[in-house]
């Protein structure tokens, strides 16, 4: 990836935020937003990924938190998703599962700072594609972490149950998902901001539905086995988009060593945005702090 120019910087407590576009290998234009730590040299750095159908600008009351914290964050919308997918007019396109690795590893290489502890965060469909790259990511080892909440495993959706069929037949044709800002959280005012957010497209096509479910059963079944860094994984025990039992499940076969798994009852799929989420957030860091002093 290439950077360009930056476009804008904004304050909020603690840090700078800023917003810029960079050109993929493959010559994307990749919208990307980078929440700067309070001082000059953070105590550690964050590549996140975000879910599907959304954009990383849902996030800056989260990651103002880390930057209170001397932690910097780097995010992208990913092709397909928010103001990439406006740029390149292709909502929904996501370009295929190895693409999504692919400029995963590049932002991890990219954004590396030399000798302060790098971590992997991932939300959902983000969640199931950082759970790959701790399997068999290139720069996996030389991450200090993983954090990764309500992990697109297996879903609750019927439309995830009849892709792979499907897949066989329309395997372009894009739908719209089944989601709906009632079963992210119970804040209403949350609710409202999804429902008239323009950078929230639920369309993508079956071939990305099939691949994600398929992904997400790799996982128990084989590619858990090769999951040794520093993990943590959380999920709510009401998410009626994914079922929290598949995380559980994952985190109780994989080998790591050093792994958290924390269950929040009575909480939806988007646990940071929930009446909660200050708790949530707080779990979070505590895990990469304690991390980032081993």
């Amino acid at each position: 990836m290439t950077n360009g120019n930056v476009q804008e910087q904004e304050a909020i407590t603690g840090g700078e935020v800023i917003e810029q576009w960079i050109t993929t290998k493959d010559g994307v234009p990749m919208y990307t937003r980078t929440w700067k730590a309070i001082s000059s040299r953070p105590i550690a750095t964050v590549v996140f990924i975000h879910g599907i159908s959304e954009h990383i600008n849902r996030y800056n009351y989260v990651f103002s938190k880390f930057s209170n914290k001397n932690i910097e964050v780097f995010a992208f919308d990913q092709r397909g998703f928010g103001q990439t997918a406006v740029r390149n007019n292709n909502p929904g396109d996501t370009d295929g599962w190895d693409v999504a690795l692919n400029d995963i590893n590049d932002a991890i290489i990219a954004q590396r700072k030399p000798g302060i502890p790098q971590f992997l965060m991932g939300h959902s469909m983000g969640g199931s594609l950082g759970l790959h790259y701790a399997s068999y990511g290139p720069e996996k080892d030389n991450l200090a972490g993983f954090v990764i909440t309500s992990p697109f495993i297996t879903p609750v959706s019927v439309l995830s149950k009849v892709a792979n069929f499907l897949n066989m037949i329309i395997p372009n044709y894009r739908v719209s998902l089944p989601l709906y800002p009632e079963d992210m959280t119970h804040d209403p005012e949350i609710q409202k901001k999804l429902r008239e957010d323009p950078l929230m497209f639920k369309i993508v096509s079956i071939n990305t539905i099939a691949t994600m479910t398929l992904e997400g059963k790799a996982l128990l079944e084989s590619k858990y086995v090769s999951i040794t860094s520093p993990i943590y994984i959380c999920h709510g025990s009401d998410d009626p988009v994914i079922y929290y039992e598949s995380s559980k499940e994952l985190y109780e076969k994989i080998p790591s060593q050093d792994k958290t798994y924390r269950l929040w009852p009575g909480l939806y799929h988007e646990l940071h945005n929930e009446f909660e989420k200050d708790q949530v957030i707080d779990d979070y860091l505590q895990w990469i702090l304690a991390h980032v002093k081993e």
